[in-house]
């Protein structure tokens, strides 16, 4: 093994970029090797870390693509398996003579004995927590060699289960304190990984060390904010200090005081106050403003720390109180009431470690450009890079973070408990600075699952035993998490489960968050989304298609088989397609080709969707939130995501973008009768010309409805209700479509209704002119038709492509822009372009 050098960078600390000189970090990532357990020493072949197993075996040719056509059935005995992973790394006398030196690994996935120069140093049995070891005793000048031994989860969680006292629903898997996900979903794959998937390193220090920078407003008002800095500190010396807390780009002095650093005390709290405070704002109600905190410390003896920390002033509340409707669920951020716009985010990669700070950065994005201002951690993924947390701080996204608990029951031993509080305290004081996380949620559905799935009888729970599972639930979400959260971040709000309520119990739509999944599980129509409106939508949701393009990514040749093995290989619910179908035949759209199920599952789940949305928000103020189910994929599949795992935008996307701007126009139709509602999250009133328009598919103007609006800022304002008698009697209502238009000093807001299901609708044939101009990669595609056009759809066949508008509708004499990202020259732009509309894919 050659030598490796040291490298001396800086070191983060959660959300701080600390510059302490004297803490100096050895990075331990390169030269790893592994093996199966068992196998013979000329076995070894190269590793990355980060990284896992069933990679590392990708990387050696020892597997195939694991996405690719159906091989993740071929590739499940690689979770049953044990591996170890080595490394050999020098050290010399400089580094040995500090007088701390400790071992750290940010993730181990999952149970991994480790070895240093043969000692045992560390059993590890939990992916979500930092392992930190002091291992001075253990090195030597020269040569050091780390050996890890990764046990099967699987076989672990098995054995664990079958000696338990008590039958634990959900799945053996929970004893593992692993990505629930690995495990598979019904929307992602089984692949039960083991690995080193987070980075691994030596950290050198002396005299002090610095930890749990926090950052606490305790009072606000126009005038000032009152803040407290607390952190620990871990000394060899006892000597005087100074702190310093300034602004990083302005320079201005916060806070200059001494403090006393010894070997006894190690909490310190100073308080310090910053004058007419600019305040932290969500995405659409104003700038998220980050203060550049500097922290620094300078002692008698020379030491110095200084870090800088991005802090947001805010304060947000979750408030939950009595009142005409129920009990309200809302947030109130700075005071205000903030009506929740946004998506449950899962993993965005089944091999975690694959998750780069580009891909966060893509994501939240995506959350920007739709119009959210929250996205919800789901309990059974992971807790995200420190990166995704800083890109919700700058672009003001709100974040409502589960634990890493779903759609389970848990076992409540004291060993396990123990290991649970030793995660949740690592997570809680990384991510508790960042002005973006709302609030914490014990788990997801597991309150659910245990009083509506019938879990009692379907493991054959005894009373005696069901009372015990019960009290050790409550031990941890109602005892030790909460207790965890007020510790160590009392000022944000713990709910123990999500949702509060079943979907099938009247008291969902009365108090708490709801799941309403009566919609897909239920097989009920989208317009029950109407009577169905909860206080706080969490989570609701429709499958549909990924693009063709990330199809043909895992499907062999160019056979575009609808149904084919792969396809259903890339569809991970039980009843998945027949579902999707199911409710395209309510719709009268019949795909036979898998271009047409592609397009016809896209625009039946946009329109579920946006009926949902219209529903939730011309409710505010008795509803005050809607998240759907789900913004992203961690694989390509048939799923219920907005966009898919290329980041191809499905129709849904679109849909979202539209219905959470500030202000919409909701056309809302309960059998015969509709209403039409101007919904406002503005923070301000605004005046504009409100048009309710019925047109034939020619432009036609048939019948016509004019007003002028004055809209109160953060209103839902119920404009007029019509009939569908509206429709002239010699009018076919299968030829026409009422446009719902709003428009003010700045912009138009735009609806459309169609009379009946898509299907029946008679659309003219009609060819729509394209333009397309290109600046570099990105392209301006120009549309005019001289017929109405539904739903004109832009893609690329073999290429993945963003389009900023898609899936719109064109009416005659009206030009529609939309511009593409893309890797292409312009003749291969054009040559792959497709252009068509919803009356091509049903001819």
């Amino acid at each position: 093994m050659k030598k490796l050098p040291y490298l001396f960078f800086l070191f983060l600390i959660s959300c701080f970029r600390s510059e302490t000189p004297l803490e100096t970090i050895i990075l331990l990532n390169d030269g790893w090797e592994f093996k199966k357990l068992e196998a013979d020493d000329a076995d070894w072949r190269p590793a990355n870390v980060p990284g896992t197993v069933h990679t590392d075996l990708l990387l050696n040719g020892e597997i195939e693509d694991p996405f690719y056509a159906c091989n993740e059935k071929e590739l499940q005995w690689i979770g049953t398996n044990d591996w170890i992973y080595r490394k050999s790394f020098y050290i010399d006398d400089e580094i040995l003579i500090n007088q701390h030196i400790t071992l750290v690994f940010d993730g181990l996935d999952t149970y991994a004995h480790v070895k240093l120069n043969g000692e045992i140093i560390l059993e590890a049995n939990n992916m979500f927590r930092q392992w930190e070891i002091d291992c001075k005793k253990y090195l030597v000048k020269g040569e050091n060699n780390i050996e890890i031994m990764f046990l099967s989860a699987e076989n672990r969680f098995l054995s664990d289960s079958a000696s338990y006292g008590y039958p634990i629903p959900g799945g053996r898997w929970v004893f593992a304190r692993k990505a629930a996900y690995h495990f598979g979903w019904d929307w992602g794959p089984k692949f039960v990984t083991a690995g080193i998937w987070k980075p691994v390193y030596l950290k050198i220090w002396k005299n002090h060390k610095i930890n749990d920078l926090h950052i606490i407003t305790n009072s606000l008002n126009d005038k000032k904010a009152e803040l407290s800095v607390q952190f620990k500190v871990i000394s060899d010396l006892d000597e005087k200090a100074t702190l310093t807390i300034s602004n990083e780009k302005t320079g201005e002095k916060y806070y200059y005081d001494y403090f006393h650093l010894n070997t006894i005390t190690k909490d310190h709290q100073m308080l310090f106050s910053i004058k007419n405070p600019k305040l932290w704002w969500c995405n659409g109600l104003g700038e998220a403003y980050l203060y550049p905190l500097r922290f620094e410390i300078k002692t008698e003896s020379g030491f110095v720390y200084s870090a800088q920390l991005d802090y947001g002033i805010r304060t947000v509340e979750v408030v939950r109180g009595k009142d005409e409707f129920g009990e309200s669920f809302y947030i109130r951020l700075n005071g205000k009431p903030v009506f929740i716009k946004g998506a449950n985010i899962i993993p965005l990669h089944s091999f975690a470690f694959k998750i780069k700070p580009d891909d966060y950065e893509n994501i939240v994005n995506l959350a920007v450009e739709s119009n959210m201002n929250m996205l919800r951690v789901w309990g059974g993924g992971i807790y995200n890079d420190d990166s995704f947390y800083q890109l919700c701080d700058e672009k003001g996204i709100l974040v409502w973070q589960d634990f890493m608990f779903a759609c389970a029951m848990y076992p409540f031993d004291e060993l396990f408990k123990e290991n649970v509080w030793q995660e949740a305290v690592q997570q809680i004081c990384r991510l508790r600075n960042h002005p973006s996380l709302a609030l914490w949620c014990g788990n997801n559905e597991s309150d659910e699952g245990w009083h509506n799935w019938g879990w009692q009888k379907q493991y054959n729970i005894s009373k005696e035993d069901s009372i015990a599972i019960w009290a050790g639930y409550n031990q941890i979400f109602h005892q030790l998490l909460p207790k965890a959260v007020q510790e160590y971040d009392g000022q944000r709000y713990y709910l123990p489960s999500s949702p509060v309520h079943g979907w099938g119990r009247k008291e969902s739509l009365f108090e708490g968050d709801a799941h309403y999944w009566g919609v897909w599980w239920g097989k009920q129509p989208f317009d029950i989304y109407y009577e169905k409106v909860p206080r706080f939508m969490s989570e609701y949701g429709f499958q549909a298609a990924p693009a063709l393009s990330t199809i043909r990514s895992f499907q062999p040749g160019s056979a575009d088989t609808l149904y084919s093995q792969e396809l259903k290989c890339h569809q991970k619910h039980p009843t998945g397609f027949e579902t999707i179908n199911e409710y395209l035949e309510i719709e009268a759209l019949y795909p036979k080709t898998l271009e047409q199920f592609i397009f016809f599952s896209q625009l039946i789940q946009a329109k579920g969707i946006r009926m949902a949305i219209d529903a939730h928000r011309s409710a505010k103020p008795r509803c005050m939130g809607t998240l759907y189910w789900q913004l992203n994929d961690c694989w390509p599949v048939t799923s219920w995501a907005g966009t898919d795992f290329y980041n191809n935008r499905k129709a849904m996307q679109y849909a979202v973008k539209e219905g959470f701007k500030n202000i919409i126009v909701s056309v809302i139709m309960k059998q015969d009768s509709g209403s039409v509602y101007l919904v406002s999250d503005r923070i301000e009133t605004t005046t504009g010309k409100f048009e309710l328009t019925l047109k034939d598919f020619s432009g036609n103007q048939l019948w016509n409805y004019e007003k002028m609006i004055t809209l109160s800022a953060d209103i839902s304002f119920h404009v007029l209700s019509f009939s569908k008698t509206t429709i002239p009697g010699d009018i076919n209502p299968k030829e026409c479509y009422l446009s719902a238009l709003f428009t003010d000093s700045s912009q138009s807001y735009q609806s459309y209704y169609f009379f009946t299901n898509y299907g029946e609708l008679n659309l003219p044939d009609t060819d729509i002119e394209t333009t397309i101009v290109s600046n570099e990669n990105r392209f301006e595609i120009e549309l005019k038709t001289d017929h109405f056009a539904a739903f004109v759809h832009l893609w690329l066949p073999d290429d993945h492509a963003v389009f900023s508008d898609n899936f719109l509708h064109l009416e005659p004499g009206k030009t529609a822009k939309t511009y593409c990202q893309c890797k292409l020259t312009l003749d291969e732009f054009k040559k792959q372009l497709k252009v068509m509309h919803l009356k091509d894919y049903l001819n």
